[in-house]
């Protein structure tokens, strides 16, 4: 080889072999296998959310008892108005919580309240049917009382049973409407009492008083539109346990009266209806016997008419009948009949032979 002949350059080296398949073939296996795992997850997850979203829609699903109505509300706002806004007994569906919400109502139950002023015993106390403080001076925190019209001191309570007809006014118009009704019976009790005498309330005119407390509570109630209706309200009133003692004295002395004034006015009654009795017996006895008498009367004056008629006709004719018939009276009723003949003088009577037997027949016989 020649010093001075160029130089060639060597051929490159050969690339390296591309790498083996077999790795590749793995990886795809792995991620293959991966997407079949998440795939069956995915499968399995959209059916546990499948079943979530049932039983989500499934508790929707609730029961309304037979004494109650529900109402619907939906964000807050109840779902329908007036009546159709109420569900009756029975199975319904509303969108569970915090889509929809159901208030359970009471509607044909009766509902109680009482009176909060006026009485000596607290709820509490009256609940344990304590007896009634006998205190002179009243704390008013726990003691409460009225005052009459003539200044008086006593205690009231009232006690109402209601109904309520219009659940949606009743629980969603006001924000507590048991205390509306409480109100309205504490004012009517002050009210009223405020407008009568102790005694009335006490004793003379107790229905009144109840009637007048009923008239005014049912009033304020239906002022304010609360959708209820009151079925019955009781009253009851006493005087302080301090004095009364003192009322009963006074009612002990009322009741004494009223029975004097009771038996006077029976005594008074029973002699009126006596005398009235007795007076329209006489005016009845007068009365009959005025009539009897008028009626002979008017019978006589007719004979005499009739008479005087027949004398007027022929006096002697009439003078001789009537003669005849004086003498058949006076023959009839005698036992002895004596006739002097005409133009007699004399008369000689035996006056001791023995009497003749009464006649039995009209016939006259000559002595």
């Amino acid at each position: 080889m020649n010093p001075q002949d160029p130089i060639v350059p060597s051929p490159p080296p050969a690339a390296p072999p591309p790498p083996a398949p077999a790795p590749a073939a793995v990886e795809d296996a792995g991620s293959q296998a991966l997407t079949e795992a998440l795939s069956s997850s995915f499968f399995i997850v959209k059916i546990i959310m499948a079943g979530l979203v049932l039983v989500f829609l499934g508790s929707g699903f609730f029961t309304v008892g037979p004494q109650e109505k529900a109402v619907i509300l939906r964000l807050g706002k109840p779902v329908g108005e007036g009546d159709a806004a109420l569900l009756g007994p029975g199975l319904h569906w509303a969108f569970p919580r915090p889509i929809d919400e159901v208030e359970h109502v009471p509607f044909t139950s009766v509902q109680n309240a009482e009176s909060s002023v006026g009485w000596d015993l607290t709820p509490a106390e009256r609940a344990k049917n304590a007896a009634p403080p006998n205190v002179s001076e009243f704390n008013p925190a726990s003691i409460t009382y009225a005052l009459t019209a003539d200044t008086n001191i006593i205690h009231v309570m009232a006690t109402v049973k209601y109904s309520i007809t219009d659940p949606i006014a009743f629980h969603f118009k006001f924000v507590d409407a048991p205390t509306l009704i409480t109100n309205a019976l504490n004012n009517a009790l002050l009210f009223v009492s405020s407008q009568m005498k102790v005694d009335d309330i006490l004793t003379r005119q107790r229905i009144v008083f109840r009637e007048q407390v009923t008239e005014r509570a049912k009033a304020l109630i239906d002022s304010e539109k609360l959708g209820v209706t009151v079925n019955q309200l009781d009253v009851e009133a006493r005087p302080p346990q301090n004095l009364r003692p003192k009322f009963d004295e006074v009612d002990e002395a009322m009741i004494k009266r009223d029975t004097m004034i009771a038996e006077a006015q029976s005594y008074a009654t029973t002699k009126d209806a006596g005398a009235r009795a007795e007076a329209t017996n006489r005016v009845y006895v007068a009365d009959a016997q005025r009539r009897r008498l008028v009626e002979l009367v008017k019978a006589q004056a007719d004979t005499f008419l009739k008479l005087r008629g027949q004398y007027e006709r022929d006096p002697a004719f009439f003078e001789r009948v009537r003669q005849m018939a004086v003498l058949e009276e006076v023959y009839t009723n005698a036992q002895q009949k004596i006739i002097l003949p005409p133009h007699t003088k004399e008369l000689r009577l035996e006056l001791s032979r023995e009497p003749e037997a009464p006649s039995t027949n009209n016939i006259i016989t000559a002595p």
